[in-house]
Order: C-alpha cells, then sequence, then structure tokens
C-alpha cells in the first residue's frame, strides 16, 4: 500500500484508531494533518510518531460538530501540507443514555459531531479530490451499530447514518475518481477504565468473537490504509467489518 505523494487527514487522531491510523497513513508515504478538538499535547505525540515514520505532520484543533471549526481545521492543513487527498473521519461522540432520558440537546450534540460533522468535513475536501483527480473517504463506523448496545440508541443511530452517506456518496462522487467507504471494528483493545462492568461485557464479547480475542489497533488502521490506497482502487461504497467475525457471523463459545 503506497500513498506517496499524498496528504491525508485523520479526525480524532489524537490517541487510540486514530492515532494509529495517522502512523499507519505515514508509514505508507502520506504526510498526514493531526485533528482533535482540544487535545493538544495527543495530537503533538500523534504528529511526533508520524514524522518517525518518515512523513510531514501538522496539527489543528477544532470540533468537528462546529461548520466554523472544521472549515478552519481544513484550511490550515491544507495551508501546511497541501491539497487534502485522503480523509478519515474518525471523530466521535458516543454518550451513553437511556433512551427516554435522551434530552434535545443530546441529539443536537450527538448529529452535530456523528453526522453533520462528517458530512462537513468530507464536504470540506472533496473539491481538493475533484480538482486532483480523485481521491478516498475513510468513514469509521463501529460493530455495536449493528448489534446494539444498551443505552447507546443516539449515538449508535446516529453512527448508521454515516453508512447512508458512504452508499449515496459513492455513487455520486465516482464520476470523479472519489471513492467513499467505512471500516467498522468491533471491540479493540485500547486505554479504557478498567471497571468490573467493563471488564465482564469485554469477557462476553471476546466469548462470542470467533477469533476469541479483542482486536488491536493496528488492524483498523491496516484496513483504513487499504481503503485508501489504490490497493482498494475498485472499492466504493463499503464497509468492512473489523471484528474478528462477531458481526455478521457472531458465536458463542462455551466456557470451560
Amino acid at each position: 500500500m503506497d500513498l506517496t505523494g499524498r496528504t491525508a487527514l485523520v479526525t480524532g487522531s489524537s490517541r487510540n484508531i486514530g492515532r494509529s491510523t495517522a502512523v499507519r497513513l505515514a508509514e505508507a508515504g502520506a504526510d498526514v494533518g493531526v485533528t482533535a478538538r482540544t487535545d493538544k499535547e495527543g495530537c503533538e505525540e500523534t504528529a511526533r510518531r508520524v514524522q518517525e515514520a518518515g512523513s510531514e505532520a501538522a496539527v489543528a484543533l477544532g470540533d468537528i460538530g462546529d461548520p466554523d471549526d472544521v472549515k478552519s481545521v481544513v484550511d490550515d492543513i491544507r495551508d501546511q501540507l497541501g491539497p487534502i487527498d485522503v480523509l478519515v473521519n474518525n471523530a466521535t461522540y458516543r454518550p451513553s443514555k437511556p433512551f427516554l432520558e435522551v434530552e434535545t440537546e443530546d441529539i443536537d450534540r450527538v448529529l452535530d459531531i456523528n453526522f453533520r460533522g462528517v458530512f462537513q468535513t468530507t464536504q470540506a475536501v472533496v473539491p481538493d479530490m475533484k480538482a486532483q483527480g480523485g481521491g478516498s473517504v475513510v468513514n469509521l463506523i463501529g460493530a455495536m451499530v449493528y448489534l446494539g448496545k444498551h443505552g447507546h440508541a443516539l449515538s449508535y443511530g446516529s453512527k448508521l447514518g454515516i453508512e447512508g452517506q458512504i452508499r449515496q456518496l459513492a455513487t455520486e462522487l465516482g464520476s470523479d475518481e472519489i471513492r467513499v467507504n467505512g471500516v467498522s471494528p468491533g471491540l479493540i483493545d485500547v486505554n479504557r477504565t478498567r471497571t468490573d462492568e467493563w471488564e465482564r461485557i469485554e469477557r462476553e464479547i471476546i466469548r462470542s468473537t470467533p477469533l476469541g480475542r479483542l482486536g488491536e489497533v493496528e488492524e483498523v488502521a491496516n484496513a483504513c490504509c487499504f481503503l485508501a490506497s489504490d490497493a482498494a482502487s475498485f472499492v466504493t461504497g463499503q464497509v468492512l467489518h473489523v471484528n474478528g467475525g462477531t458481526y455478521p457471523t457472531p458465536t458463542l463459545v462455551p466456557e470451560e
């Protein structure tokens, strides 16, 4: 997978999957724009790792849920690194709240980031891609969109809307050689607070995963890099499930 000479923007890239994806794109040769809402220190660490991989990095902070910030972030990265060829929409907001307790302001904030933010960030970079004869957009979704999770009707419902964006934009932008795809990670081994409840959930998910383990952030990053590269030149409008078989082929391994 070769991205030499290309510029990528990865939203929500100050840690975890976003950071790993930014570094993987850099290893493939892309210069990378690193963004987060407020985590400047995390972004700078990601940028340092991008540079260690041999690529240029630029950092821009902004709230993807704010249209003015979206424009500012994209303009800043473009000014520092050049026109954007690859966009990975990773920034997300996943509050947990029982369905009957969700209020209007909750809906607005989730949709601002998870749906409108993805839409408008894509809008901001597509002119660059058209001018350069093509590009690639990769949107992160998440396995719980398909499996369901208590208390997440709003956050994961909004993420499912991203799949609609993927299918529609793949159709609309295909004639400009712009490919639009998604990656849906399963349970990935990232830095989480190790509560008893979380460890119980983790054990249950591992038991229901055919590969019998958590995923690694690098495995999600590899999928994003594949879809961004010419190795996936005839792939568009698709969602790649990186979940060890949890969806769409869940199983349940009996406890010993």
